[in-house]
């Protein structure tokens, strides 16, 4: 489908999210620093400090239930493209199978040469699971999968709020004297990362089920007809996602040393709890970016292609969207621009600033790519990495007319993750 007629809504919360993914990594380069909850630096300055408390209420362990939710859900649509050209599921299986191999392929590449923290590798094995289950006639495969496998994401919030009690001070990789010696670090970590990946990363299965339940109804493109539910679980997740991140964020802000809170079992229940409240916070973000996308391209009007260049509103959601589009280059870039600037090889920014200054860093880039995601755009082009993926896993674009919906063709291939596979690379 052209790029104009794509769903807004799980464009737009990609957009987004790639900011709080860019910040929330950011601890995966910081080092020399002891690190504290959700691998904050123990002392930090007072700016330092509120930018932890909205990345700690927003971001962490809610950025990549995001990311996992909108894989799922676009698993989910091409395999309803895949039925409307009355294909058997062997052949969705074998595409899908080329695509993830594909996906594995450039996360190995983007963990081993950029960021140890990659988790594209992860999605791409996890996500062929869930392909399998979609593609099963048995409608009670999705749900049973979120019921066994979302609670298999608490150790990854257990880890997160106990990391202080160890002396860490960041990725072994984030210090390394010079690039070969942190390629070694990372290419260990991404053989180590993937071998694990079926059991280490199992959670992931829990947000992509949950999306691709989301795709049957067409949750998040047909806006109009799900309002009704859209509204309450956009309230409720967000809801629950806050409250849920408030008892942790709250240690980081009150012992960042644990002076008199050092109790492993305390933490870990209060880590857990955030990472679990985190997927209500994930699909309460999805749904709510779905809304705004649907609002905002009501307001311009329905025959209208674009936003209108007097709505600044509508031009800033659509040109999100438009960085949406290509979230997985965006996401690789990031690495760049962090290995640009943060190794002690480089700039060594990494021991020089705290979180503050990075959200500075993130913010500026996050405002360039939007400007490049734009012009792509305009011009009717994808992005490098997803134009990539096309070609090696091939197009799912059927040949001549798709007897598919066009709502369900738009939410087209984007495919974008959060870090992952060390701990505390996770958003």
């Amino acid at each position: 489908m052209p790029l104009t007629q794509r769903a807004g809504g799980p464009d737009l919360a990609r957009g987004l999210a790639l900011l709080g993914i860019a910040m929330a990594n950011t601890v995966g380069w910081l080092h020399g620093t002891q690190w504290t909850v959700l691998l904050k630096q123990a002392d930090a300055t007072v700016a330092d400090r509120i930018v932890d408390v909205i990345a700690a209420l927003t971001v962490d362990n809610r950025g990549f239930p995001l990311f996992a939710l909108l894989f799922g859900y676009g698993i989910g649509v091409l395999h309803r493209r895949s039925l409307a050209r009355g294909e058997r599921s062997r052949i969705f299986l074998g595409r899908m199978l080329r695509r993830h191999l594909v996906l594995l392929a450039l996360g190995l590449a983007h963990g081993i040469l950029l960021f140890s923290g990659d988790i594209l590798a992860s999605y791409a094995i996890i996500g062929m699971l869930c392909a399998v289950l979609v593609s099963r006639r048995n409608r009670w495969l999705l749900p049973l999968a979120v019921l066994l496998t979302v609670p298999l994401l608490a150790p990854w919030g257990w880890a997160d709020a106990t990391y202080g009690l160890i002396p860490a001070d960041g990725y072994p990789d984030a210090s390394a004297a010079t690039y070969l010696e942190g390629l070694e670090i990372r290419a260990g970590d991404m053989l180590y990362g993937v071998g694990t990946a079926l059991v280490m990363d199992l959670g992931l299965l829990g947000p992509m089920a949950l999306g691709a339940i989301a795709a049957r109804i067409h949750l998040l493109e047909q806006v109009t007809p799900n309002r009704d539910l859209l509204r309450p679980i956009t309230a409720g997740g967000i809801a629950v996602g806050l409250a849920g991140a408030v008892p942790l964020t709250a240690v980081l802000v009150a012992d960042p040393h644990h002076a008199w809170f050092a109790s492993e079992v305390g933490l870990g229940i209060l880590g857990v709890l955030h990472q679990l409240t985190g997927v209500a916070g994930a699909l309460g973000a999805a749904t709510g970016a779905a809304l705004v996308a649907d609002a905002v391209r009501g307001h311009a009007g329905e025959s209208s292609p674009g936003p209108s260049r007097r709505n600044p509103v509508a031009v800033a959601v659509h040109a999100v969207e438009a960085l949406g589009a290509t979230a997985l280059t965006a996401y690789v870039l990031q690495s760049v621009i962090f290995l640009a600037l943060y190794p002690p090889y480089t700039l060594d920014l990494g021991a020089r600033v705290g979180s503050a200054w990075s959200a500075v860093i993130v913010l500026a880039g996050w405002l360039v790519m939007i400007v490049l995601a734009s012009w792509l755009r305009r011009a009717g082009r994808r992005g490098p990495l997803e134009f990539v993926l096309r070609r090696l896993a091939g197009s799912t674009s059927p040949r001549g007319p798709d007897p598919g919906s066009a709502d369900a063709a738009s939410v087209g291939p984007s495919i974008a993750g959060s870090a992952h596979s060390t701990p505390g690379s996770r958003t």
